[in-house]
Order: structure tokens, then C-alpha cells, then sequence
């Protein structure tokens, strides 16, 4: 159960980061793309190293060694380093080319 909290935790920012750049493309929302960026980056950060602490206080009495918890940290990181900054750019071209489009039509 631990297990499946932490992979949670790991992969939420990303995921986030994604569904509120949608959100704002369709017009639902109306934070801006460096705003959900920065949000997403700090929750990137925060959570992996969340879920990492969640992992060693559930290791059994006796654990001498935690190394495998603290991956959760490395890989949630890099998992976050990986994937918003290169969505970012995904969804700003898409922005650019959706308000290149309208201001074309409307001239």
C-alpha cells in the first residue's frame, strides 16, 4: 500500500502539470503556463522527497539500510526534470500557434 502511495506521489506533479496546461489551452483555466510550470516544479521537488520519507517510516524494525526509499527521491526528481520542462515547451508552441491562428483570422 506504501508502495502504491509513493508511485502516486512520484508521478503526480507531471501528470498535474499536464492536465492544468490542457486546462488552460481550452481556455478552462486561466493561470498561465509559467505559473502551473513553477507550481508543478515545486510540487515535483516536495512530493518524491514525501514519498521517499513515507517509504522509511514504513521499513520494518531492523532495516539497516534504506538506500532503495531514497530512489523514490532520485527518481521522482528526474522523473519532474524530464517531463514538465519539456511539456512546457509542448504546450507554449501550441499556445503560440493558437494565438497566432486567431489573431489571423480576426484580421
Amino acid at each position: 500500500m506504501v508502495f502504491l502511495l509513493s508511485l502516486i506521489l512520484m508521478i503526480t506533479a507531471p501528470v498535474a502539470h499536464i492536465i492544468l496546461c490542457s486546462l488552460h489551452i481550452a481556455g478552462r483555466i486561466s493561470l498561465s503556463i509559467i505559473l502551473i510550470t513553477l507550481i508543478c516544479f515545486l510540487l515535483g521537488i516536495v512530493l518524491p522527497v514525501l514519498a521517499s520519507y513515507l517509504d522509511i517510516i514504513n521499513l520494518p524494525p531492523g532495516t539497516k539500510c534504506a538506500t532503495p526509499s531514497v530512489g523514490f527521491a532520485f527518481l521522482g526528481i528526474s522523473l519532474t526534470a524530464v517531463v514538465i520542462p519539456v511539456s512546457t515547451i509542448i504546450f507554449s508552441v501550441i499556445t503560440y500557434y493558437k494565438k497566432k491562428k486567431l489573431n489571423n483570422s480576426v484580421a
